[in-house]
């Protein structure tokens, strides 16, 4: 089964870090980041901050590693991690997804539109 784990960062130097680790020992097949804005409460006040939201997509038996590598590393005192069940998934995806994570020979992802 395919997961999707979601975390938020404070810049791009700690989640470009993070993503090329858990890439290069499989734990993650692949990492998506992009700039958000958050508003939060923490320790009594309102926050309004500029974070990178993360996320990780990796597979059932490589997640709790992959879990245990972002709270390991992660900036944050409380970091979020999230885990979303992929319920629907191309077949051809979950393969390359299975074969990123789990030591296989990774296919060649074909970068075109048809997803």
């Amino acid at each position: 089964m395919g997961i999707v784990l979601v975390s938020t960062y404070p810049d791009k130097k700690s989640i470009s870090r993070i993503a090329h680790v858990v890439v290069e020992q499989k734990l993650a097949a692949c990492v998506n980041y992009t700039k958000i804005n958050s508003i939060y409460s923490w320790k009594g006040k309102i926050e309004d901050v500029e974070e990178f939201l993360a996320l990780f997509k990796t597979t059932a038996k490589s997640k709790q590693r992959l879990k245990e590598e972002i709270a390991k590393s992660h900036p944050y005192d409380v970091p979020e991690i999230v885990e979303l069940k992929m319920d629907s998934v191309s077949v051809p995806y979950m393969k390359w997804l299975e074969e990123s994570t789990l030591g296989g020979k990774p296919k060649k992802r074909n970068n075109t539109s048809k997803r």
